[in-house]
């Protein structure tokens, strides 16, 4: 009876070491020591540190864009991927700026690797692209003309109201099927959204709550404040992800693993998101301790 559980322990151990022989060789990315070199099958991490990424972004200040002065990339989403590309890597790294509802177009397209101006995952997108891990956490919220004259602080309240979002946005998909709303005026840049809200040539906007409090903190006195009162439906909360290419599986795993790492680093994306002006509730990840 020991010889046999000697026999079968040994031939157990054996198929174990020729599993553990054909498997890929484990090897350090970057300055992620000691994980896998993500080559699952597909290439796509291979392409990029060979050739390079294209990211996508949108003129979505503050997650993304380009600083008029000095023409360079920035915003939080593209310090994020800075950080992303350096501990993976990835030495060659372009940036194509488009405007927000062509970017996953652009993605299935191969135009671009990634969509890195934040998405959130909705079921029209996942049919056709896929996501990343989170990287932080935001939800929606109203903005009114200083003092709220059309005393808007509910969703309801939006009926009749001449509503401004921006094309392709998750606040556009919310809305768009809202039968009650007077207009639904469609805008391709925050900045014009705003403009038109502070113009009063629009009631209301429905935008992101970082963009809509940004703004307000960057323009001292400006005639816009948060509507008072508004909760956002629990489908109007989400996480700050990446669209990827369904095919490079590779590239996901990559990206999704820095994430993971930065957002457990004091100094990785808690420190990016502290420099912006964000605070705990959009760290979901980070403790609440000094």
């Amino acid at each position: 009876m020991q010889g046999r559980t000697r026999g079968w322990l040994c031939a157990l151990l054996a198929g174990f070491f020729l599993v553990a022989t054909s498997l890929p060789v484990l090897a350090g990315v970057g300055g992620i020591g000691g994980i896998s070199s993500f080559t699952g099958g597909d290439g796509s991490f291979k392409r990029v540190l060979r050739e390079g990424i294209v990211i996508g972004i949108a003129d979505d200040y503050p997650f993304t864009y380009q600083d008029s002065k000095t023409k360079e990339f920035d915003g939080l989403d593209v310090r994020i991927f800075r950080a992303i590309t350096k501990l993976l890597g990835i030495e060659k790294v372009s940036w194509q700026i488009v405007q927000f509802d062509a970017m996953i177009p652009g993605l299935v397209a191969k135009r671009w690797d990634v969509a890195a101006d934040n998405i959130h995952e909705n079921p029209k997108r996942l049919a056709v692209i896929d996501f990343t891990s989170p990287a932080y956490w935001y939800g929606s919220a109203l903005a009114v003309y200083k003092g709220n004259p059309k005393n808007i602080h509910t969703a309801g309240d939006l009926a009749g109201k001449v509503v401004g979002v921006v094309r392709g946005s998750f606040n556009h998909t919310f809305l768009e099927n809202r039968k009650d709303i007077k207009e639904l005026k469609l805008y391709t840049t925050n900045e014009s959204e705003f403009a038109d809200l502070i113009a009063r040539r629009i009631d209301v906007t429905m935008e992101d709550d970082i963009k809509v409090g940004l703004f307000i903190k960057n323009h001292p006195g400006v005639p816009m404040e948060f509507a008072t009162g508004y909760a956002p439906a629990l489908e109007e909360y989400g996480y700050a992800r990446y669209g990827i290419r369904k095919a490079d599986i590779d590239l996901n795993h990559a990206i999704s693993r820095a994430i993971d790492e930065l957002r457990g680093k004091r100094d990785g994306i808690p420190k990016i998101l502290e420099e912006g002006g964000l605070g705990l509730r959009n760290m979901w990840y980070w403790p609440v301790t000094k």
